[in-house]
């Protein structure tokens, strides 16, 4: 049954504390030391939210409810034995803590990594088609987290259209790719809604569950944003194909395979970039011969994001 509860909220402008992931930096270990949050999947909340300049009635309860998503299609028995809900692993719900991955149980393996790529389709010169045909030749899922811009475009509709009906899960990277702190409220659920709106046309409205802030800089507007519009924010724990030094194929492959942030739970940040296409096939191998396994990502639950102690 059913619970609807209506919420006020006014506007907070208060900054994020505490420390967040960033990708111009190495500083992107993170360590999961709580819990899963315990609200229940049949469960829907719905908020009017009245900003300055407009209202607009969400939904910010767990979206990860029984027929609502498509089931995991890889090879899973392994390493996983989802519950009865198809949940499997979980990401906390506050990214300061952590974007690792974790079990929900001790039938779940602890020697997972989760794929994520940024920026797909990156026109023109897009690589996103041949990543996604590499990891379907592997049995191996990933999130792919668009930018809106690139989906304005024939062209970009029609690579995100194909990623999608393969099987993979996409997700909100903002459509102009800017720096959300630097924004005010407004602006920051304009980037996010029009870039839903975007994956909602290509999808025939699939769930947008997860949405990664560029940079991984976010503050109290964007976790509250995220929750008005049913996503959950996740930031990553290392990536390295975005650094001069490591745009070639070999080089990207060694670095991400043997690095000090590399541990069971990993959330691994990649791009729609050549070079990454290039080590993909070698990290997938490399990572299986040290044990780990990829998670599906349609094993993993959707939370909604905690706002303690950012309030």
């Amino acid at each position: 049954m059913y619970k609807l509860i209506l919420l006020l909220l006014s506007t907070c402008l208060l900054t994020a504390c505490g420390t967040t992931a960033s990708e111009p930096t190495d500083e992107n270990a993170r360590l999961n030391t709580e819990a899963p949050a315990s609200e229940s999947d049949s469960e829907i909340v719905v908020k009017v939210v009245n900003h300055s300049k407009h209202e607009h009635k969400v939904i910010t309860e767990n979206q990860g409810a029984p027929g609502s998503l498509r089931k995991a299609w890889t090879q899973y028995d392994h390493y996983a034995q989802p519950d009865a809900e198809g949940i499997a692993y979980y990401i906390h719900n506050d990214p300061d803590i952590s974007s690792a991955i974790s079990p929900i149980n001790e039938l779940q393996s602890e020697d997972i990594l989760l794929f994520t790529f940024d920026d797909a389709p990156n026109l023109p010169d897009s690589n996103a088609l041949e990543i996604a045909n590499t990891l379907k030749a592997y049995d191996v899922n990933a999130i792919f987290l668009v930018n809106g811009m690139y989906l304005e475009s024939e062209e970009g509709k029609q690579i995100a259209r194909q990623i999608h009906e393969m099987g993979f899960e996409l997700g909100n990277h903002t459509f102009y790719h800017p720096n959300m702190r630097e924004l005010s409220y407004e602006e920051q659920y304009e980037e996010l809604k029009h870039t839903n709106d975007l994956i909602s046309e290509v999808t025939d409205g699939a769930l947008v569950r997860w949405f990664r802030p560029p940079y991984g800089l976010f503050n109290l507007d964007t976790i509250n944003i995220c929750n008005e519009l049913g996503m959950q924010l996740i930031t990553w724990d290392f990536g390295y194909d975005w650094m001069e030094e490591y745009q070639d194929g070999q080089l990207l492959a060694s670095v991400s395979l043997d690095n000090e942030y590399l541990r069971s739970g990993a959330n691994i940040l990649m791009h729609d970039l050549p070079w990454t296409s290039q080590a993909l096939a070698s990290m997938i191998e490399g990572y299986r011969s040290q044990g780990y396994h990829i998670v599906d990502p349609y094993l993993i639950k959707h939370q909604v994001n905690s706002t303690d102690p950012l309030e």
